[in-house]
This record gives structure tokens, sequence and C-alpha cells, in this order.
């Protein structure tokens, strides 16, 4: 069940790794309309949800691990879908992101549990469909180099920590 506002932390990518993602979307977008994905934050992985009354305590527990952490590689392999709506890139899980998800673990903004992932694009199914066999072997190196909170929904960046 969606609130109306929450809080995401999330784990960014280098700036290489945000130039092939938005290489690839600007590639889907030349070929089909502007998909509805959120717009104005970098490619991502979240690694929780929470409710706006936490931002303090959140921007705290970003500020106790930041200086533990460390950028780490991680590989993006393939495509996934949410109810053929919303594309994404499928991270390899490593014990780097794992971690990371650990010590930010929360689900106040579905009820689902995690799946880790890229959003690329969201589309009305049959495209959707498409992308995913256009794309499928999809495969990237990446680098995790920070974390940001953001505000969502109307979208807001709130913090922005690199390692």
């Amino acid at each position: 069940m969606k609130k109306e506002k929450f809080l995401t932390i999330y784990a960014v990518f280098d700036e290489e790794t945000q130039r092939k993602l938005n290489k690839i979307q600007q590639e889907i977008e030349a070929k089909y309309p502007a998909g509805s994905q959120t717009r104005g934050i970098p490619f991502h992985i979240s690694l929780g949800s929470f409710p706006v009354e936490e931002k303090a305590a959140l921007i705290g527990r970003i500020g106790k691990w930041i200086e533990e952490l460390k950028p780490f590689s991680i590989e993006l392999e393939g495509l996934g879908h949410f109810d053929n709506q919303l594309l994404y890139v499928k991270p390899n899980l490593n014990a780097e992101l794992e971690a990371l998800h650990q010590i930010f673990e929360g689900n106040y903004s579905d009820g689902y549990p995690w799946v880790p992932h890229v959003t690329l694009y969201s589309q009305e199914k049959k495209i959707i469909q498409e992308l995913l066999d256009e794309y499928e072997a999809i495969k990237l190196d990446a680098k995790i180099v920070g974390l940001q909170m953001g505000e969502f929904f109307p979208t807001k960046i709130i913090l922005t920590a690199t390692f």
C-alpha cells in the first residue's frame, strides 16, 4: 500500500555508470514515447523506504556509516520488470550490496519484499515486452560510490553522501 509521502535511502553509482545507463535510457526513449519513470534523481538501487518522520534518524544513520563504507563494484546483468509496466536492470547481488541493504532495510512505502533493481523505463505492457526482448543481453560493470536520501512524492533529494 503506497503512502502519500515517504523517504527512500538508495545506493548511487559513479559518473561512468550513470552515463552508461543514461545512454541506454535515451536509446529506449528515442524509439518509444517518454516513459513515466521518476525523473530528477540519479540511477540507483533503493535500499529501504521510511516514514518522513524518520528523517533526522536516517540522516544520523547515514552519518554513522558513511565513513566506514567504501566504493564497490557490482555487475548489472539482464532485465526484469514489475507487472510488465516498469523495466529494470538487475544487479548481481554481492556481499557489499547485501550488507548495505541490511544497514538501511525498511519497507514503508509498498509492503513488498526487497527486489534490488535499477529502474530504466516505465510504460505500457506492450512496450515493456518489446524492450525485454531487445535488451535482454544487457551487461554492465558498475560502481556504487555513495548514498542518497530522497523524498517521494513529489521527488526531492534531501542528502547526498559519498563513500
